[in-house]
């Protein structure tokens, strides 16, 4: 993982612990329980992996209560 994708996926692993588990975060996100064991484990390696995508950011945002960070807060960790 590169060094760009750490303060991201920090970020969001604290959501993850602020919504439970893995299992909480997903319902959270996508509004729904995940529908098998795969689809949650991709969740899980993408929340890890931290290279995310406009699509999951928006859903972080209008989801997860991540409105009112800064971008630059989000990836560069500024205050």
């Amino acid at each position: 993982m590169g060094k760009k994708h750490e303060i991201p996926r920090l970020h969001v692993k604290k959501l993850k612990d602020m919504y439970g588990d893995y299992n909480g975060f997903y319902e959270v996100m996508y509004g729904k329980p995940p529908e098998t064991q795969n689809e949650l484990q991709r969740f899980i390696n993408y929340v890890n992996r931290g290279n995310y995508n406009l699509d999951f950011l928006f859903l972080l945002v209008t989801k997860a209560e991540l409105k009112g960070m800064t971008l630059e807060k989000f990836f560069l960790g500024a205050e």
